[in-house]
């Protein structure tokens, strides 16, 4: 019997065919993951945004709005008759959402100083705001702000449920 050195051509092929299957596979899926991770990570950005902008009215016993642009979002608050960018610098950016998030519906969301969800024009309670996060590839997340500022979310592929992660 001869020693066998290296492998086929047939050998080869096969395991060259089998690898670039493989990694088809996973790329493929790979990228609606990032896609959903970065739904994910903007719609808890959001979140937190509501949260502290609400915590801060509060503190702070003053109307404080978020307002919404397709692509991210400012804090503002009422002073004076009018409601004004509140900056931590003159140079300070609007807050962005994740590579390939959009907001599909937006909007202004404003507390007053007891917390409270209101109009940021009227100062009138509010009853409940939807806000659609959007990824580029269709997916989707509502954000539902209630009157007395709690948040639910839901997902494209589950029901409401009071918010605490996804």
């Amino acid at each position: 019997m001869g020693k066998n050195r290296g492998f086929s051509i047939i050998e080869l092929l096969v395991t060259i065919a089998i690898i670039a299957v493989t990694m088809s596979i996973v790329l493929g899926l790979g990228s609606g993951k990032i896609s959903r991770t970065g739904l994910k990570n903007s719609a808890n950005d959001v979140v937190g945004m509501i949260y502290k902008v609400r915590m801060r009215a509060a503190k702070e016993n003053r109307a404080i709005a978020l307002s919404f642009t397709d692509n991210g979002y400012r804090e503002h608050f009422y002073e004076s008759g009018i409601w004004s960018p509140l900056l931590t610098s003159s140079s300070d950016p609007d807050e962005t959402l994740a590579t390939g998030t959009s907001l599909a519906s937006f909007s202004t969301i404003a507390f007053n100083s007891r917390g409270i969800l209101i109009d940021p024009s009227t100062f009138m309670i509010k009853a409940n705001i939807r806000l659609t996060l959007q990824s580029d590839k269709g997916e989707g997340i509502k954000i539902k702000v209630l009157s007395y500022g709690g948040v639910k979310s839901k997902n494209s592929w589950r029901d409401w449920s009071e918010y605490g992660g996804f």
